[in-house]
């Protein structure tokens, strides 16, 4: 990506309707959008029906244009209705996939929705987890509402290739919104619907409010049957269509693959091997899902390794390139932070100050590579932003002698607690199984395992290997190329002039404020080493 991806620019017209510069067109109707929401989208995939008819675990809806999230919104609340008048019913959540090239900024998205007090609860559930304009996949998970929203920030047309799609399809009803096809055509072509008809299941419906003659010749040729409805408002006319010709190929095999078999079920068993941060975090996530869980870990207690540390930094190690690696961090540590965030607010007792990460421009060199993030000027703010040394101080809460980058959603947090936490939570489902003090080994097809102390054999329909370090020492992995790195962090007492520090501050290391008499000073590597 060679720039940074940019936010829209709107007006609000007379009706207090959001209007796209770019495109002279209005994000929603101006007669009602939660009301021509509903006529379109909701009505027009027969979704209260086909909901009550399903048998799936999980329902997934695919958007092309996300706006203002108004869409997505109303299909939250229509699922969280539909789940509390059928508690037992199969169907438990609710997946909407939703492509933006031009996300609205944070401000705009307020004053847009502000105008329904029908969908408030939603709209600022919405706003707590709205993303920066970062390209790439945002996923917000809403479990009051059994939703998750996976929000793609990009051209929809590199986008959708990028979707791993199983055999029998992905995805069981479109919103095919977006712009008018006479204001937008670069989105409307064959290209699009072609992706459209890859990655729908056999049977999948779709909606959108237009009924323009390019839309409907190359929905047709795409393998869509299409039929006409009453549109909605002073739109005579809206099409909708079932997916009755699905292409033969939908998928390539690569290595990383994701779909090798069927997603798990509540009828299986799943054993983690590994009882650091993300075995706890796995195992409360399916023990939420239903799906028993057995945890093994190698010491008489969790959080044994690194994660047992009292306290770590919480920010991202960007570079000034979006390189895939760059990316996974930005997007890793965006999700971590409304994870935790959501964990704390669910009640999870763990320390956690999100009090931001001052990383400083302690040499030549260092400066010279944030200079030329800067320069590049490709991480949007919310991620990442510049200080002058009086502004570095004033964050830090001591003298700051040069100039630095801040990233205002770091922190830092007590990774042992957050393990005990999540395994306390997981407990509570009562589909939790800890196996401490033991060393685990695989069978050949990974699937059974056996225990050091006994002999004992457990089997597993899955095996998730969480292991830290010792994954290197795992034959079953043997073919990667994993190298241990044995880390060190020191506490050290607060004393003047650290005790006044407020925010993490990253030299070659990273020292964190104080918390109960002690700073956390780290951390140092060795490679090759545990």
């Amino acid at each position: 990506m060679s720039k940074r991806l940019q936010s829209a620019n709107v007006h609000f017209n007379e009706s207090g309707t959001p209007v796209a510069d770019s495109f002279d067109d209005v994000y929603f109707s101006n007669d009602s959008g939660c009301d021509e929401t509903q006529h379109v989208f909701i009505n027009g995939n027969d979704l209260a029906e086909r909901w009550l008819n399903w048998q799936a675990a999980h329902f997934i809806i695919a958007e092309t244009g996300f706006g203002t999230g108004l869409n997505c919104i109303i299909a939250m609340q229509q699922f969280k209705q539909f789940r509390a008048a059928n508690p037992a019913h199969p169907l438990k959540r609710l997946f909407i996939l939703s492509t933006e090239k031009f996300p609205l900024a944070e401000a705009d998205l307020q004053n847009a929705l502000a105008v329904f007090p029908s969908v408030r609860e939603e709209v600022h559930a919405l706003i707590e987890q709205y993303p920066p304009a970062l390209g790439g996949c945002h996923r917000m998970n809403f479990d009051a509402w059994h939703t998750s929203v996976d929000l793609w920030l990009g051209d929809v047309h590199e986008l959708l290739p990028q979707w791993h799609c199983p055999q029998n399809g992905l995805v069981d009803a479109w919103f095919l919104d977006g712009f008018a096809p006479s204001k937008n055509p670069d989105m409307w072509t064959d290209a699009l619907f072609t992706q459209m008809a890859r990655l729908s299941k056999t049977g999948a419906s779709l909606a959108t409010f237009t009924a323009a003659g390019v839309v409907k010749r190359g929905l047709k040729e795409a393998g869509f049957e299409i039929a006409k409805r009453n549109g909605f408002g002073r739109k005579r006319d809206m099409l909708t269509g079932i997916l009755a010709n699905p292409p033969a190929n939908r998928v390539t095999t690569p290595w990383h693959y994701r779909y090798p078999d069927t997603p798990a079920s509540p009828s299986q068993h799943i054993a983690i091997i590994g009882a650091g941060l993300a075995g706890s975090t796995l195992a409360l996530a399916l023990c939420k899902r239903g799906i028993r869980v057995s945890l093994f870990g190698q010491s008489p207690a969790p959080a044994d390794g690194a994660s047992g540390n009292r306290q770590g930094g919480f920010y991202p190690q960007l570079q000034a390139d979006q390189s895939n690696p760059a990316l996974i961090q930005a997007h890793g540590f965006l999700y971590a932070r409304r994870y935790y965030d959501t964990l704390n607010a669910n009640g999870l007792n763990f320390t956690w100050q999100p009090c931001g990460v001052l990383l400083l421009g302690f040499s030549e060199e260092v400066q010279k590579r944030q200079q030329n993030l800067l320069q590049k000027d490709l991480w949007p703010a919310q991620l990442i932003q510049p200080v002058n040394a009086a502004k570095a101080s004033e964050l830090s809460g001591i003298d700051i002698h040069g100039e630095g980058l801040f990233v205002p959603q770091g922190g830092w947090l007590c990774p042992a607690e957050v393990v005990d936490a999540q395994l306390e939570a997981a407990r509570k489902t009562g589909l939790l199984d800890e196996f401490y003090n033991q060393r685990v080994a695989l069978s050949k097809d990974g699937r059974k395992l056996t225990l050091s102390d006994d002999g004992k054999h457990i089997e597993a329909d899955r095996v998730v290997i969480a292991a830290g370090h010792e994954c290197a020492e795992m034959a079953q992995l043997a073919h990667l190329p994993l190298r241990p790195v044995r880390g060190q962090v020191e506490a050290i007492p607060e004393q003047a002039p650290l005790n006044e520090l407020k925010t993490v501050l990253c030299h070659k290391g990273y020292l964190t404020p104080g918390w109960n008499g002690r700073h956390a000073l780290g951390s140092t590597y060795v490679k090759g080493d545990t």
